[in-house]
């Protein structure tokens, strides 16, 4: 191709074009880059502050000695380069301490260090100086002793002895503090009206005789603390009242007797005040002639239980009824319900029969006419 005619061609300005676009781009972006990383480096270079509390700690032969005065934090200004500031402020990887090494049992003032801190940052602590007790450490066993208030339970429940799961703990601290310990409590705080047994966790506190909190470390500081409450319950003899169930005979009369004449109950003194007898239902479905039926005895209910016996023999005596109505009659020992037979009698025959069983049981009787 001949090299004019290569000039005057269309693709010979195509490739011009192109050529110049490239060129153009090519400085467009050189321009930006170079202004993102100018901001870039402007970003990283400046200046910043962060405040942080850090938590102080001491270098010191802890098995020997026990410091006390000192703050558990302490706050860091730390400036510098901003890059710098975030990553130390992200990671925190330094610390604040007080070098105590060479310092024997007394009071001190010390210097705060740091260790950790890029050379190219600035730091201020504060407070830059603190001043701290060095004493002889000691360490003592003690059982735990319990606090808590016994008017809190409800009324008729007693409170038992409590128990915790750990009965001896250690106190460390200062040789001088640890002497004055007289005790170390667990102070459980009872809801009032409490009627159960009752489990916390509790803090222990160390105290000295006249029951001011001692500045000592305790191990474990927590105690599971069991106390338990049960009901206050007293017995009572009540006399038994026998009395009849279901439908017998129409024609037949009833006497119900036993060799039991009273039963011990157990309950609250609030329960069982207002109780005066136990009533034993016997039932007579299906009876036609004289039996012994066995009869469990349950508890009425109202915080009040049977106790003793469990159950009673009752007899029953099955006679013709005089008047044609099932007639039924209940004996007991106590002369009250024998009165109440005498008076309830209804035919000769069955006060005959009454004081044949009275005389053969060496017990009173009572009748009671359905």
């Amino acid at each position: 191709m001949n090299f004019n005619k290569f000039i005057d061609s269309p693709l010979f300005y195509r490739i011009i074009a192109l050529t110049l676009a490239v060129l153009l781009f090519a400085y467009t972006n050189e321009d930006n880059l170079s202004s993102t990383r100018n901001n870039t480096e402007s970003t990283m270079l400046a200046n910043a502050s962060t405040t942080m509390k850090v938590a102080l700690q001491l270098d010191v032969n802890s098995n020997k000695y026990f410091v006390t005065g000192y703050p558990e934090k302490v706050k860091v200004k730390i400036s510098g380069s901003k890059a710098m500031v975030t990553t130390i402020s992200n990671t925190r990887n330094f610390k604040i301490y007080a070098d105590l090494t060479d310092l024997k049992p007394g009071t001190h003032e010390v210097t705060l260090k740091q260790s950790g801190l890029n050379s190219d940052l600035d730091y201020t602590i504060n407070p830059k100086k603190i001043k701290i007790t060095i004493s002889n450490r000691k360490t003592k066993s003690f059982p735990v002793q319990f606090k808590y208030d016994k008017q809190r339970v409800a009324n008729d429940y007693k409170v038992g002895s409590p128990t915790a799961d750990q009965d001896v703990v250690s106190a460390t601290g200062a040789s001088s503090e640890v002497s004055k310990i007289s005790e170390i409590i667990a102070a459980v705080e009872i809801p009032k009206g409490t009627k159960e047994t009752f489990s916390r966790s509790v803090l222990l506190q160390a105290v000295d005789d006249k029951g001011k909190i001692l500045n000592v470390v305790i191990s474990p500081q927590t105690v599971n603390v069991k106390i338990p409450i049960y009901s206050e319950t007293t017995t009572k003899k009540v006399p038994v009242q026998f009395v009849t169930t279901g439908d017998g005979d129409s024609d037949k009369s009833y006497t119900l007797s036993s060799s039991t004449e009273t039963v011990t109950l157990s309950g609250t003194k609030s329960n069982l005040t207002s109780v005066s007898s136990y009533k034993v239902p016997v039932p007579i479905d299906g009876v036609s002639s004289t039996t012994t039926k066995s009869v469990n005895l349950t508890s009425p209910g109202s915080g009040v239980t049977v106790v003793q016996p469990k159950s009673v023999k009752v007899k029953i005596t099955v006679g013709a009824s005089s008047s044609g109505e099932s007639t039924v009659s209940s004996q007991s020992s106590s002369s009250s319900m024998n009165e109440t037979s005498s008076s309830s009698t209804k035919s000769s025959q069955n006060e005959s029969e009454s004081k044949s069983q009275t005389s053969s049981q060496s017990s009173s009787s009572s009748e009671v006419n359905n």
